[in-house]
Formats: C-alpha cells, sequence, structure tokens
C-alpha cells in the first residue's frame, strides 16, 4: 500500500505540474502573486473546519470514552497534514488518528471504534456535499460529459457510506476475526484478534444506539464545510475575480468527491488541479485562474500540514527515545 500511495504521489505531482506547464508557469504564478500576504488569511479562514471536525467527532462519544476536545483537534491536525502531505492512503491518516488517541490515554479498541465512527461522518458528509455540488452542476445546464460522470460518481460514494455503516451494525470486525480464527484452527492469536475487535463492535454498537448524536455529528461536519467554501471565496476575490458561493460549494462539493474516490492518491495532487480546471469551465474561469485557485488552497495545506507533521514527527521520536532508555 504504501509503494502504491508512493507511486500514485508522483503521479498526482507529475500531472499537476504538467497542467502548471501547460497553461504557462509565468501565467500561473502572475495569478497566484495577486494574492500577496492574503495567502496567510487562508488558513485562518480554514480553521473553523478543523475545529467543526473535532467537534463532531467528540460529540457521539459516549461520555465514558470520551477524551478532552483538545484530544481530539491535535489528532485531527496531525490527521489533515498525514493524508494530504505524506505518500500514504488516507485510511493511514485515519490509523495515526487512532494512535494519538492511544497515546491520550485511549484504549485501543475505543481508539479504533473512534476512528471508524471518525470516518463513517466524513463519508457522510461527503456524500452529501458531493449530492449538493451535482445539483449545483446540473442548475448550470452542464454537458453531459461532466453531468452523468458526476451524478454515477455521487450515487456509487452513497452506496459505500450506506453499505459502510451497516457492516458496522451488523459486528462485521467480530465476525471477520471469529472467521479467521476458525480457518487458523482456533489460534490463540485470532482469539486475541477477536476479543479485541468484539470490544470494538460492542463501542460501535453504543455509538449507533444514540442516532440522534451521530446525525448531529454528521450535520455539524457538513456545515462546518461551508469554511472551504470561504477559503475558495476570499482567495478568489483577493486574486481579482470573484466568485459566486454556490459556485465554490459545487467546486468543492465534486472535488471533494473525487479525492474521496481517488483516497490512493495523497491529497488528490493532480486530481485536484484537473477537476478545478474541468469543472472551472463550467463556472466560466479560465482555465489559469481556476488552476492557480487549486493551487492557492494548496498554499494552505501546506502552512497548516508543514507545521503538525514537524510536531508529529518530534513527539513520535520523543517516544522512542523513551523507550529505548
Amino acid at each position: 500500500m504504501r509503494i502504491a500511495a508512493t507511486l500514485a504521489l508522483v503521479l498526482g505531482l507529475a500531472l499537476a505540474i504538467v497542467l502548471v506547464v501547460w497553461r504557462g508557469f509565468g501565467t500561473i504564478a502572475g495569478a497566484m502573486a495577486t494574492l500577496g500576504v492574503g495567502v496567510f488569511l487562508l488558513p485562518l479562514v480554514y480553521a473553523p473546519h478543523l475545529f467543526g471536525i473535532a467537534f463532531s467527532w467528540r460529540h457521539p462519544v459516549p461520555e465514558a470514552q470520551r477524551p478532552r476536545f483538545a484530544v481530539f483537534l491535535h489528532a485531527v491536525w496531525i490527521g489533515f497534514s498525514v493524508e494530504t502531505l505524506l505518500p500514504m492512503a488516507g485510511v493511514a491518516a485515519e490509523l495515526v488518528k487512532a494512535r494519538l488517541l492511544i497515546r491520550a490515554g485511549a484504549r485501543t479498541a475505543d481508539a479504533a471504534s473512534l476512528a471508524v465512527v471518525d470516518l463513517t461522518v466524513q463519508s457522510v458528509m461527503l456524500a452529501v456535499w458531493a449530492a449538493g455540488g451535482v445539483a449545483l452542476l446540473a442548475l448550470l445546464k452542464a454537458g453531459t460529459s461532466l453531468l452523468w460522470p458526476a451524478v454515477a460518481g455521487a450515487a456509487v460514494l452513497a452506496v459505500a457510506t450506506a453499505a459502510f455503516l451497516l457492516v458496522q451494525r451488523a459486528g462485521a470486525f467480530g465476525f471477520l476475526t471469529r472467521s479467521g480464527g476458525r480457518v487458523a484452527g482456533g489460534a490463540t492469536r485470532w482469539a486475541g484478534l477477536h476479543a479485541g475487535a468484539a470490544d470494538m463492535d460492542r463501542t460501535l454498537r453504543t455509538i449507533h444506539d444514540r442516532p440522534l448524536r451521530l446525525a448531529a455529528a454528521c450535520a455539524i461536519r457538513c456545515l462546518t464545510r461551508c469554511a472551504l467554501v470561504a477559503e475558495l471565496w476570499v482567495a478568489a476575490l483577493l486574486m481579482g475575480q470573484p466568485i459566486l458561493l454556490s459556485d465554490g460549494a459545487m467546486l468543492i462539493g465534486i472535488v471533494g468527491a473525487l479525492r474521496a474516490a481517488a483516497f490512493i492518491l495523497p491529497g488528490g495532487w493532480g486530481l485536484q488541479e484537473g477537476g478545478f480546471v474541468m469543472l472551472g469551465g463550467v463556472l466560466g474561469l479560465s482555465p489559469d485562474f481556476a488552476l492557480a485557485l487549486s493551487l492557492a488552497t494548496r498554499a494552505r495545506e501546506l502552512m497548516l500540514g508543514v507545521p503538525a507533521l514537524l510536531v508529529w514527527h518530534f513527539a513520535e521520536g520523543r517516544s522512542l527515545k523513551s523507550l529505548m532508555t
């Protein structure tokens, strides 16, 4: 998986570079330069989204298993940087977030369950925003070459999200480890894995037995996603070509779904840039400006992600040092 993710990152970066060269580096750089010091506003506009993710993640968790809000916010920040900047699959970011919860004192089964819940809420949010993006694209009377693939992608995402929810309610993790133990002839290690998976299933059932809280978490996540729309709107305004909020919502909805579908591609490099160029054409944006708008969000990812990676590596290095002494 790591090799595949690394290759995907290289190919994605290559595609992004090809797009920049194709449109002309000077033209793209000129559009980006119009942001000026305004680029430092983008992380501030985006910040409510990180806080909203942390709050929505913590909201459905039973009080007995609920770490402090700061623990969730720290895990979200680090997970964001891993997902966008490292050659690892998006699922690996959830593993990193679970590890951070364990380091903060959560039980392993609870941390794993919370990672699954976070992934579930994220999937619901992406499906809702994808449907909204497709609806806005249809209102723009886009050609079938863009509309129907977007509809198909949103439908697949919705079905996958529903299946993921059903699998959790059915206690799939315990079932898989129990089946594996039977195939392995009841090996001791499988017995331990099954006990942990069964504990994880119980935690997930406890969370799913509070559907209103889970629904509220999804609603919070969907609402705070609006910060990404605001970020695009601010960036376009600073670059001298204002866009409508509905245009930003369409871009965020559809491009977000594309990035989720290509989860093996770290940060959606290349895919996001191509999506902005194609969808920007429907909005009447020039390819140069659409590409520069995508790169503006990349600048924010770097400003938030690089410090997070440094904090994470420092903390992990300190943990390893304590184990060796």
